[in-house]
Parts: C-alpha cells; sequence; structure tokens
C-alpha cells in the first residue's frame, strides 16, 4: 500500500484530494495538513511515501517545504500541485528535488500514475508539465535550436535528463522501446549533440532541468586530458564518453 500525505490550505481542494487518492487501488492517505510547517511535521510522524502538496502553502511555500524535507534526509518523494500561469515554477521546484509536477485539474488516472511512478523512485512529467517547460526555455535559451523540438520531444529529453533509461521512458510513455530511440536520435540531430554528456551541457546552458546529473562531473568528463583519446561506451542503453585515463 502506497503512503500518501496531502498538503493543501485550501479545506475543499484539500477534502478533495483526499478523496481521490483513497479511491485509487493500492494508496491510502495516512494524514493531511494545512501549512508548510504542518506539512513537514506530517511527514516526519507518519513518513509517507509520497507527499501530494501545494506549491503555494501558506507558511512555508513548497520550495522551502521541498528544502527541508531534503535537509532533514526524510525518505518521502514529493509531487507538487499547482498553476502553471507562470511557466518557470515547474521547473524551480523540479530542481528543489520534486519527484513530479501536476496542475490542479489532474484527472485520477494521471494522478494514480504519477503517484506510482514517484513510489518507484521515477519523475513523472506529463505531455502538458513538458510544454510549459518547453516555452519556459524558449523565453530563457539565447538557442532557437529548442524551437525546433516538439511536445513528445521534449517529454522525452526531459526523461532522458533525469537519467531514465529507454526501456523505462518507453513503459511510461506507453510506446516501444525503437519509438523512444528514434526519438533520442531525433533530439541529437536537431539540438546538434552526439552524446548524452553534450545533451546535458545544452540542456544547462539553456537552462532545462538536469536532475538526474551531476552536471559539475558530466563537464569534467568533457574535458579529457589533452592528447588523451574518447570512445564511446555503451551501458545498457545509455551512452557516455569516457576518457582512457577513466
Amino acid at each position: 500500500m502506497i503512503k500518501v500525505a496531502i498538503a493543501e490550505g485550501q479545506r475543499l481542494i484539500r477534502e478533495s484530494l483526499a478523496t481521490l487518492v483513497n479511491g485509487l487501488k493500492g494508496c491510502e492517505v495516512v494524514g493531511v495538513s494545512a501549512t508548510g510547517e504542518s506539512a513537514i511535521k506530517l511527514v516526519k510522524e507518519h513518513q509517507p511515501h509520497v507527499l501530494l502538496m501545494d506549491m503555494l502553502l501558506p507558511g512555508f511555500g513548497g520550495l522551502e517545504v521541498l528544502q527541508r524535507i531534503a535537509a532533514a534526509d526524510l525518505r518521502t518523494e514529493t509531487i507538487v500541485l499547482g498553476s502553471v500561469t507562470k511557466a518557470v515554477m515547474p521547473t524551480q521546484m523540479l530542481q528543489a528535488g520534486a519527484k513530479s509536477f501536476l496542475t490542479k485539474g489532474v484527472s485520477s488516472e494521471e494522478l494514480g500514475h504519477a503517484i506510482r511512478k514517484v513510489f518507484a523512485g521515477q519523475r513523472y512529467v506529463s505531455e502538458f508539465i513538458a510544454q510549459r517547460i518547453l516555452n519556459a526555455s524558449l523565453g530563457y535559451s539565447k538557442s532557437n535550436l529548442i524551437a525546433k523540438l516538439t511536445r513528445r520531444e521534449f517529454q522525452v529529453l526531459l526523461m532522458l535528463l533525469d537519467c531514465q533509461k529507454v526501456n523505462e521512458i518507453a513503459r511510461s510513455l506507453h510506446l516501444s522501446p525503437k519509438t523512444v530511440n528514434s526519438y533520442r536520435y531525433r533530439l541529437f540531430e536537431k539540438l546538434d549533440v552526439k552524446s548524452n554528456v553534450e545533451l546535458v551541457l545544452f540542456a544547462v546552458k539553456n537552462g532545462i532541468p538536469t536532475p538526474g546529473f551531476d552536471t559539475e562531473e558530466v563537464s569534467r568528463r568533457r574535458r579529457p586530458l589533452k592528447n588523451t583519446p574518447t570512445m564511446a561506451v555503451a551501458e545498457e542503453d545509455k551512452v557516455f564518453l569516457v576518457s582512457d585515463s577513466e
């Protein structure tokens, strides 16, 4: 059974979410809270698997709650609920440690899917949220290459940047691994990169969240020693560039 806690400032929405989650197979609500402070207390006391949280909680806001949960090393994954009128918010929440960002109009089917993915240690990014992050990146980026991406391609890009494997992405999006690989190769072509390392560096440069990678380590890998040849090494369905010195 997946234990879910809910942190939502508005009573009617809080009660509606609790009813919705309790109606999902394999999920149960273990507690609810109305403020950021009480949300942290709730997580410490009940240790839920997943926290379903409004991004604009009274008291501590969503970002501070995420930071405090991370600082306390609490083993609870967070799904943030909110409006995306400010397109940069999903990016900020994901970078702060949220595993998923959903709108408050989310369907019970998508909510259940997101909870199960997050419970399994994966991220969930819907096509709609991917589109909002894409729009935000277009506003931030100096590169016009991002504008060439479709919404689905950008969704796959975000999942690759979260270190998800091709087979995992395929299962999550209900696609074949062959189709996901096609999206991956198309991304490389459109963004003019040749490896996952270059893909991550492109994302960092253009303000796209890269939660699955240590960007400093990636940067070091991208700079091999002088006169040290590099080679492509396949590890399952990922490709990395390594030097002979490693």
